[in-house]
């Protein structure tokens, strides 16, 4: 006669059950993310979006709220059961340098006798993520195609103090622009002329 041997079953709990199918679940992340940078600053506070159903329990790395600077940014969503997914958070420099006033070592080009005379230009310029690169363009009222001035560097410059042949003013436009790594720039003008009484004038 045969012997039946007894038949051993191993059980999964259903919390077990539960647990794997939670692990091999899907998720979803947050779709990627492009932030302005905070004004001033190098980077931003980011907030990221607020977590639901299944995923309500899940942990942000680097946590929502932590200070980003500027570039490209991984962010790891990590659920109860251990899985992980990421997205993309950018954060952009939209802010342009700023520029103060341009002032001149002298107000006037006098008296008009053809020779270069130096002239220094003052300005202070800043920027939220630091690098500034300026650059000093130099144009005449006169269309006579003759260059009446030498760049020296962004903050002198000689020009030639002589009138127009009609007998006006020669008048110079001194120009400053100022660009950050991100392409945002900053334009500042002023102006000086070869007259006894005409005195510079700063534009925007």
């Amino acid at each position: 006669m045969a012997v039946l041997k007894p038949l051993f079953v191993t059980t999964i709990s259903i919390f077990s059950l539960l647990h794997l199918s939670a692990q091999n679940a899907a998720i979803s992340c947050p779709a990627n993310m492009i932030v302005k940078a905070d004004a001033g600053k190098e980077g931003a506070v980011v907030s990221f979006p607020s977590l639901a159903g299944d995923m309500a329990n899940a942990t942000y790395t680097p946590a929502s709220g932590s200070f980003l600077r500027l570039g490209s940014h991984s962010v790891i969503v990590t659920t109860a059961a251990g899985q992980k997914c990421s997205f993309t958070v950018m954060v952009t420099d939209n802010e342009a340098p700023y520029v103060s006033q341009l002032t001149l070592n002298r107000e006037r080009l006098w008296p008009a006798n053809d020779k270069l005379k130096r002239v220094s230009v003052n300005y202070y310029v800043s920027d939220n993520a630091g690098a500034v690169k300026t650059s000093l363009t130099i144009a005449s009222n006169a269309t006579d195609g003759v260059k009446d001035y030498e760049i020296i560097d962004n903050n002198a410059m000689r020009l030639k103090a002589s009138r127009l042949p009609d007998g006006t003013p020669r008048i110079y436009i001194i120009t400053v622009t100022a660009m950050d790594n991100a392409g945002n720039k900053t334009v500042r003008t002023t102006s000086i002329s070869v007259s006894e009484t005409m005195t510079a004038i700063s534009g925007m």
